[in-house]
């Protein structure tokens, strides 16, 4: 049985070591710190608990950060008090942190208990000699000063702690370095006997799992005892029982206990089959007339069988990097993730509710756990095992600019190891668990060097995690580092010499020509990081900016400088591609279309060369700091970019793509590309008809060819057509749609080009005429809205965007968008969306094109 203690928590801070004097030695008084006891949350974060006291002013707020970063250089003190409950007596009472960020020293009752260090390792203290049953049990945790950290640009070989590294600087968030109790504290009370781990492990074998739980206990005592294991299927039925008699001895053993569960439902993928959950309950009772339960513990598991293949022609020493799920090849559609917060200590589960459920929603079957973030919360892994969302794990470290070697220092070896064993035993239930991998970017020297090389492992650190996770989860694929291989980015130099096995980059959209030649000349073999920029929305912005700054002439300023624009200025190459943008709406629209473009790209170019390429991770899904400029897809609110609804149709289990050679062309050009189609859920051979239509900005066909092909392969693609099409004279802009149908499935893609005489060779878009758009709402009895938008004008309406804002939520409130979002709409046309449950506090609705005022419509 567990208890939390939540309640009653309370902080104050100290100069660094103060606290341990207790008294003054001049005057012999109590030294109180320099402020008094405040309120605090556990989990939460010393930050937000300062801010929320009126004591430090909003870290997110315009250019705040640098005034919060003191917080870090003290000592803080958390306390809370319990009772003991008479039902306790005659069992086992442990205190368990679960994660204290970073190092610590314990106190109960006045009485120092002990040190601890390292944020991703429990500190767990047997206090049943200790506490107190008749008065309140004081319990005091110390924090120490963050530890020195090294930033984005500085040196992984000089890294000596655990602690997550983002949070020093890096491209996408400030100088904001968390401090606090980021897990809960509670405690556990058992018996004389209680599990200390519980391994899950399934095999298939015609027709039924053999489900293995290999156990572990600590006894204090010797004596008979019995094991009991049950499984429980996702309907709650018992599916079978296990009951084992043991003979316990004091101290640690282990048993394994087999159960076979016939007919069993696979964990599935997300968009291959349904991720289906178990639940294994196990027991220690003491046997009798009337067996006492000892301990009991509940664990979530799936049945699926896991494997790696090498992809068709990739050379010998490469990476297995195709994901068998069940004896089925599966093509990798992932994100990268990074933490919800910066200040990760609040706690917040509908974050990780809502961005899972995006990206499912987005057809994302993979999210990478970036190495320079968190090991995330259980509530994340268990949203992914939920979702059929699969998870590559990294360990904590990554690059650092100047040097990207980690330590082979032992005392920093030791640390990493011990705590990756306990990271290991902890996750590898988890059916969503895939990949383990060292780290991210970890490479011989640093960015400043000519070339950089992948460590692989060879390297002294990376060699004893790869025989860790070999020891204590076998089943999954262990990478050294991400990317893999001689190679490191994906480049025009290296592309089809067969040296590009898993690349970075780019994080930029390359330009109106040099963007598509490299991605239709890459061979990677997995590509799994690379993306682009762009702003977040102006009602984001409004969040966490003052009026003034948000201008199309404050882009370079401090404010957007301190939320992404260091690193993410987009002011020259929005001026390269469009010239010069006096209106800040206008930009952020071109800036999004700019990301989206890019991305989508890269996604469709990787998945047309599947099964040669196995997939593609995207950089990045999520930000834990409110930005203005930067690659996320989903801003800090939850608001996602243009990006994201582009993603969601480039990972679509069925997608009709075009590959071209650019996006601006010459009048006198002739306009190439070829079209291909994806059936992934493809089960038996299917006829699809299938049509290429270009169309002017008025909606007048340009161009049209049409035919019949048979599918036959499952996530291959087939070949439709090529294109070969002179551009007539006087065409500013073109749009190319694509469709296809069988039966009543219909797939459907379209892309935008312009025709340019001089530079800037996206000019063209700003000099579209105005055109109108109309919106007709309606709403169901059940409460439900449903808005249709129509394109009233003579233009063609460049990629047409709907927010969704409840009225009266605040600052926090969150965005929604329908999935279809930034689309072409020409004239006469209409796109009905999908309903939304009217809310106590009714919504607002925001329609707005490039080219088309926004229209507000409010519902009561």
């Amino acid at each position: 049985m567990f208890l939390e203690l939540t309640h009653g928590w309370e902080m104050k801070g100290s100069y660094s070591g103060f606290w341990k004097f207790g008294r003054s030695m001049e005057l012999n008084l109590e030294l109180n710190g320099f402020m008094d006891w405040i309120p605090t949350e556990v989990p939460g974060s010393v930050h937000w608990s300062l801010h929320r006291a009126g004591l430090l002013p909003d870290p997110y707020w315009d250019k705040n950060t640098p005034a919060c970063e003191w917080v870090n250089e003290r000592d803080w003190l958390y306390r809370t008090s319990f009772d003991a409950d008479p039902a306790w007596e005659g069992k086992r009472i442990k205190l368990i942190c679960e994660g204290i960020d970073e190092s610590s020293t314990l106190l109960l009752n006045g009485r120092e208990l002990g040190r601890h260090e390292g944020m991703f390792v429990p500190f767990v203290l047997d206090i049943t000699d200790l506490i107190d049953r008749s008065a309140p049990n004081k319990l005091v945790i110390a924090l120490d000063r963050s530890p020195d950290g090294q930033a984005q640009l500085g040196y992984t070989n000089r890294v000596n702690h655990l602690k997550s590294r983002f949070g020093y600087k890096w491209d996408f968030c400030p100088r904001l370095v968390h401090i606090g109790i980021w897990k809960h504290v509670k405690l556990e009370i058992t018996g004389e006997h209680r599990f200390e781990n519980i391994h899950i492990t399934s095999e298939i074998a015609e027709g039924v799992a053999i489900v293995a739980a290999d156990t572990s206990w600590e006894s204090e005592v010797a004596g008979d005892i019995m094991l009991e294991a049950a499984v429980i299927t996702p309907e709650g039925v018992e599916a079978a029982f296990v009951c084992k008699s043991v003979s316990a001895r004091p101290g640690l053993q282990r048993a394994r206990l087999e159960l076979q569960v016939p007919d069993p439902r696979l964990w599935w993928p997300n968009n291959e089959g349904d991720p289906a959950l178990y639940h294994m309950r196990v027991a220690i009772r003491i046997p009798g007339d009337h067996p006492q339960l000892s301990d009991e513990k509940t664990e979530n598991f799936g049945i699926r069988q896991l494997a790696f293949k090498s992809n068709p022609g990739a050379p010998r020493d490469a990476q297995p990097f195709t994901i068998c799920v069940n004896g089925r090849d599966v093509y990798i559609k992932g994100w990268n993730f990074v933490p919800t917060d910066q200040l990760y200590g609040r706690y917040e589960p509908e974050r990780y509710e809502r961005l899972i459920a995006l990206a499912k929603a987005a057809n994302i079957n993979l999210l990478r756990v970036w190495g320079g973030g968190l090991i995330e919360r259980e509530a994340f892994y268990d949203l992914c095992d939920q979702n059929g969302i699969m998870v590559w794990q990294e360990m904590m470290q990554s690059s650092s600019g100047f040097n990207n070697e980690p330590s082979c220092n032992p005392e920093y070896l030791y640390r990493l190891l011990s705590t990756m064993r306990t990271v290991i035993r902890e996750k590898r239930n988890h059916p969503s668990l895939v990949i383990w991998c060292g780290g991210n970017e970890l490479t011989e020297g640093g960015h400043l060097d000519a070339q950089l090389i992948p460590l692989s492992d060879k390297h002294t650190t990376l060699r004893e995690l790869g025989r860790l996770v070999h020891d204590l989860d076998p089943e999954r694929l262990f990478l050294a580092t991400s990317p893999t291989g001689p190679t490191f980015f994906l480049d025009e130099e290296a592309a089809g010499q067969g040296r590009a096995y898993d690349v970075h980059g780019p994080w930029k959209y390359g330009g109106a020509e040099g963007h598509y030649r490299l991605y239709n000349g890459s061979d990677a073999l997995l590509q799994s990081e690379f993306g682009g920029d762009g702003y977040c929305s102006l009602a984001s912005m409004r969040k966490f900016l003052p009026p003034e700054v948000i201008r199309a002439d404050q882009t370079s300023s401090w404010s957007w400088v301190q939320h992404g624009g260091e690193y993410w200025n987009m002011d020259a190459q929005l001026s390269e591609l469009f010239g010069t943008i006096d209106d800040i709406a206008i930009k952020v629209q071109l800036s999004q279309w700019l990301q989206a473009e890019g991305i989508r790209y890269g996604l469709e170019a990787n998945r047309r060369r599947s099964p040669r390429c196995s997939g593609s991770i995207l950089w990045q899904m999520n930000e834990p700091y409110p930005n203005a400029t930067c690659t996320s897809a989903v801003d800090y609110y939850g608001d996602p970019k243009m990006a994201y609804s582009w993603v969601a149709r480039a990972n679509a289990p069925s997608l009709i793509s075009m590959s071209y050679g650019k996006a601006s062309y010459a009048p006198d050009e002739r306009f190439t590309g070829e079209v291909v189609l994806h059936i992934d859920g493809l089960e038996t051979p299917a006829a699809y008809e299938w049509c290429v239509t270009i169309l002017d900005r008025c909606g007048s066909i340009l161009h049209q060819t049409n035919g019949v092909q048979r599918v036959e392969r499952r996530n291959v693609g087939e070949f439709l057509c090529s294109i070969d099409w002179p551009i007539p004279e006087g065409v500013e802009t073109f749009f190319v749609r694509l469709d296809a149908r069988s039966g009543g499935r219909t797939v459907h893609n379209e892309y935008s080009f312009v025709v340019s005489q001089s530079s800037p060779p996206l000019a063209s878009y700003l000099s579209l005429l105005q055109t109108e758009l109309q919106v007709l709402r309606t709403r169901a009895e059940d409460g439900s809205c449903t808005i249709t938008i129509r394109n009233g004008g003579a233009t063609v309406a460049l990629w047409v965007r709907v927010e969704v804002d409840l009225i009266g939520v605040g600052p926090t409130g969150v965005c929604r968008r329908p999935l279809s979002d930034g689309f072409l709409l020409f004239p006469g046309e209409e796109n009905r969306l999908a309903a939304y449950t009217m809310t106590g506090s009714g919504e607002r609705w925001t329609v707005s094109a490039l080219n088309s005022p926004p229209l507000n419509i409010s519902f009561d």
